[in-house]
Order: structure tokens, then C-alpha cells, then sequence
């Protein structure tokens, strides 16, 4: 079954309606749309890098949090209706905020460092 994902992004205000299959994550919808969600952990999940606040469906759009997210988030989720877009797992329609990631000059240094 095919559900809606709407995703805004925050720089612009620009919105992106993607078809989703239940059991997707967020990301991997996201990406078949051409929307860019930053992430340096590749869904591990450990950088939260990829959150994304839950405009709709905070109830119904998502499977619930899982252990390594509620781990990541706190009860930040219950105040902010933050996600991990690597751990969202789509069950229904929603609209969903993209955040824009701009990683500091000082974090470039260190990953570049870390190459050599």
C-alpha cells in the first residue's frame, strides 16, 4: 500500500510530496524523491544527523520510536516531534520539516584528518 510523505525544507520553504511504501524509512523515501537528508552515520543510528520534525501523522505516520532511537533522542520526541529520518519507518501519510546541516569549518578538519 502506497501512503503520501510531504517533505518542507526549512531554507526555503519548498515542499516535496513522495509515494511511500509502508515499512520504508523516511530516508529511503526521501532519497527517491531528490530530497537531500544529510547523514554521516549511514543509519547506524549514532549521529543524529538526520532529524527531522513531524509536522502530520505524529500518531499514525510512523512505527514507534525503537530502542537505539529513544537512546539517540531522549524524550526529546514527546516535546519537539523530532525524528531520525534513518529510523522512521513510514505506516501511513505524513509531513515531515528537512532540516538544513551545515557541518562546521572545525568538523570538516577533523573527517578530513581522519581520511589520511
Amino acid at each position: 500500500m502506497s501512503v503520501q510523505i510531504t517533505f518542507v525544507q526549512d531554507w526555503d520553504g519548498q515542499e516535496v510530496v513522495a509515494q511511500a511504501e509502508i515499512g520504508e524509512t523516511l530516508v529511503q523515501v526521501a532519497g527517491r524523491a531528490g530530497v537531500v537528508i544529510q547523514q554521516t552515520c549511514g543509519g547506524a543510528p549514532s549521529c543524529t544527523d538526520c532529524r527531522v520534525k513531524v509536522l502530520e501523522g505524529q500518531n499514525d505516520g510512523f512505527e514507534p520510536l525503537e530502542f537505539a532511537e529513544k537512546n539517540l533522542m531522549g524524550n526529546v520526541y514527546f516535546l519537539t516531534h523530532e525524528r531520525l529520518a534513518c529510523q522512521a519507518v513510514v505506516r501511513g501519510s505524513s509531513k515531515v520539516i528537512v532540516y538544513k546541516r551545515v557541518r562546521r569549518e572545525k568538523e570538516k578538519v577533523v573527517l578530513k584528518n581522519k581520511a589520511k
